[in-house]
């Protein structure tokens, strides 16, 4: 059987044991895509010749990976079976160039791995950016091509929230104010942002556990970027609790997620997307969270801890598409994203984690009126159960992030850490600085 063949982001090993040459190449890749993909157990022409996976096969690769690989990554690491032979699917990505392996700089050219001269890295360092050159490009389309309802529905947001001024409704005008055309033609942002026809994707599905295996519902759905953060909220709002607060003189109901906290990282999901693929947001509905993920990579060296923290403004991917979303209030405030989901949570009392991987990045709300099961449900307080879906769902979660994240001290979480050992529910593997930790139940 053959897999396909090799590219400037696609490499084949034939087996593990060219690990030096497979590390120069994802280095070579990098340093030219920021992404790729590397198999071993294939041959050059893309022949699926099998290798051999023991338990420590995976370790192995992630270990060689970041002994060589600088500025450190984090891999996906897949083991696939085809006609009963198994393979390894390495997935990376990276922002942080230039990327060296052993030492030595290397950029893709072709199939073929090139050690960079120094003109090529000093130019490489000074013109690396994470934002994106896709959406300011010219699209192919025309004006007509643009929705008249969906621009025009976008105009009266913007001039309601005050963030747009324009006498009145003019398409030409509008584009042009947002800097959208290049001479007569839309930019890729107009028709991603507004296009009749545009295409970009949005996974829609409810699942039954919280692994992706059962679901009972299932969408597919093709738009511009406008409407759809409105149909992935829409979908999120219908399938979440709701409770009811009876005042003196009114009936409030509130969500069990904040709803300005599910609109920031949904439309993060769609700013921050790489366009330059075929994206495809996604939204999960589990019984004990709601997942969303971004088909854009995150910055390497930094997690969320690190924007609520140290304030660090936001790294932003489609500049352009961020500040048109922005203007119509899908976005309250530009570059304080994490702080402000942060900050909705703590106020509900709402937990929430994150991982990276090598093509996106996940966000999940963790849904704390769930039974995780009758033994947990019995014998955990509120605080414990939020503490345990969230250690379940980021084993690599530290202390200080967790208080973070509840609002609550250090203190005070490791309090709630020793019950849940307590209770043989979580441990510890390992050190504080370098180890995991484990779920038992």
């Amino acid at each position: 059987m053959i897999i396909g063949e090799e590219t400037e982001q696609i490499e084949f090993k034939l087996t593990t044991g060219e690990k030096k040459e497979a590390m120069d190449s994802i280095c070579a890749i990098l340093n030219k895509h920021c992404k790729g993909t590397l198999y071993f157990g294939v041959k050059d022409d893309g022949y699926i010749s099998g290798q051999q996976v023991s338990d420590s096969t995976r370790k192995d690769i992630s270990r060689w990976i970041y002994e060589s690989i600088y500025p450190r990554i984090t891999p996906s690491i897949e083991v696939l079976s085809y006609e009963e032979k198994k393979i390894i699917k390495v997935s990376f990505y990276g922002h942080n160039r230039p990327y060296s392996s052993n030492g030595n700089y290397l950029i893709r050219i072709g199939t073929e791995n090139k050690k960079m001269t120094t003109e090529e890295l000093i130019r490489l360092i000074k013109h690396d950016d994470y934002s994106s050159n896709w959406e300011n490009e010219a699209s192919n389309k025309c004006v007509d091509d643009i929705d008249d309802n969906t621009l025009l529905d976008f105009y009266n947001s913007s001039i309601e929230c005050g963030r747009f001024n324009l006498n009145e409704y003019n398409k030409i005008k509008i584009l042009n104010s947002l800097d959208l055309l290049i001479g007569d033609e839309p930019k890729n942002a107009a028709w991603a942002l507004f296009g009749k026809e545009s295409k970009i994707g949005l996974k829609l599905a409810t699942y039954t556990t919280d692994n992706k295996v059962t679901f009972t519902d299932l969408k597919l759905v093709n738009g511009n970027i406008y409407n759809l953060v409105n149909v992935a909220l829409d979908y999120v709002l219908n399938r979440i609790n709701w409770r009811v607060e009876i005042g003196s003189k009114t009936r409030k109901q509130i969500p069990e997620i904040p709803e300005r906290a599910l609109r920031e990282v949904i439309v993060n999901a769609f700013a921050h997307a790489d366009y330059e693929s075929t994206p495809e947001i996604e939204i999960g509905i589990h019984p004990g969270k709601i997942e969303i993920y971004n088909p854009g990579t995150f910055p390497d060296d930094l997690t969320p801890f690190d924007f609520i923290e140290r304030n660090l403004s936001s790294f932003r991917r489609n500049k352009l598409i961020l500040d048109i979303l922005f203007r119509s209030k899908h976005v309250e405030k530009q570059g304080t994203g994490f702080q402000r989901v942060n900050e909705l949570c703590n106020e509900y009392g709402a937990g929430w984690t994150y991982r990276k991987e090598a093509y996106g990045f996940f966000f999940e709300f963790i849904r704390t009126n769930v039974q995780l099961n009758v033994h947990i449900k019995e014998t955990l307080t509120d605080l414990e159960q939020i503490v345990f879906n969230i250690i379940r769902d980021n084993e690599k979660i530290t202390k200080s992030e967790i208080a973070i994240r509840i609002n609550k001290s250090e203190k005070s979480v490791q309090r709630i850490i020793a019950s849940l050992i307590d209770k043989k529910l979580v441990q510890r593997v390992g050190s504080n600085k370098t180890g995991y930790w484990e779920v038992l139940k």
